[in-house]
């Protein structure tokens, strides 16, 4: 039978199983003899009554920090006032989900802290991350961002205080998350479980971890331009970095006004940050 894990501690595997039950497990020895370790999402065949692990099945992804597979979608959760909004931070988040394979989904918090000017500010952000093709609500879009969760493996990621888990308790108020903790940790306070696991919400599954404690973007520098789908323009050379060439359209754009400054200089920032 095949199932999902949703939970690792030392030996033993949780596995959700299609049937909708749990049940324990343990890996087979041939999978350890051929180095395939399995970890939380990773879909896998069961041998329910041996209660074994008998082949963990290709992922879609796989992200080492947290440790966790097959995530189809990042609930980015961007606050507009303490802490501050910041187009670098989701920017960086977007590639990490687009690289990744997972779909991005950002949600804006605490409107209610700011100015009439400052939402007209914050407006101009959604607009053209919306113009991109990318959802984005607001957190008292409850029902909306609820229904993200069916039938998904979702994970959050944002700022420490930006409100996540003000926002799950929205979503699912019997997950009674403490509010205000350094770290996103289902009722288990500040940093005090390891464990990566997935807990059942709304008929999808929520990763609860430490959180994304390395933001390295691990790409060439040459492939950073392929996850800007407003990038994705005729250019006057198949190899333009849209750095410094003369007579590239991606800069003429910017120049225009038709792509926003702030949306490339977090592109040259991060041209700056990739290694090679």
């Amino acid at each position: 039978m095949n199932g999902k894990i949703i939970c690792i501690n030392k030996y033993i595997h949780k596995v959700l199983l299609s049937n909708n039950t749990i049940i324990d497990t343990r890996t087979r020895g041939k999978l350890r003899n051929n180095n395939v370790t399995p970890v939380v999402g990773d879909n896998v065949e069961v041998d329910v009554k041996n209660k074994t692990i008998e082949k963990v099945l290709p992922r879609k992804n796989y992200l080492e920090r947290p440790l966790i597979a097959n995530i189809d979608k990042l609930l980015i959760v961007m606050s507009t006032s303490i802490p501050v909004f910041s187009s670098y931070l989701i920017d960086k988040f977007l590639l990490i989900a687009y690289s990744n394979h997972i779909e991005p989904i950002i949600i804006i918090t605490k409107t209610d802290m700011i100015s009439v000017k400052e939402k007209m500010d914050i407006k101009k952000y959604i607009n053209y991350y919306r113009k991109l093709g990318i959802k984005v609500y607001v957190n008292t879009s409850v029902k909306k961002i609820r229904q993200e969760f069916k039938d998904s493996t979702v994970a959050l990621c944002g700022q420490t205080g930006s409100g996540k888990s003000s926002l799950l308790n929205k979503v699912d108020a019997s997950l009674k998350l403490k509010t205000g903790e350094v770290s996103l940790s289902l009722g288990r306070g500040k940093h005090t479980t390891r464990l990566v696991e997935l807990l059942e919400v709304n008929d999808g599954l929520i990763a609860d971890t430490p959180g994304f404690s390395s933001l390295e973007i691990n790409m060439d520098k040459k492939d950073l331009k392929k996850y800007y789908p407003d990038f994705n323009k005729p250019c006057k050379y198949r190899s333009c970095t849209h750095v410094k060439e003369d007579g590239c359209s991606i800069i003429e754009l910017v120049l225009k006004g038709k792509i926003p400054s702030w949306r490339y200089e977090n592109y040259i920032k991060f041209m700056e940050e990739v290694s090679k």
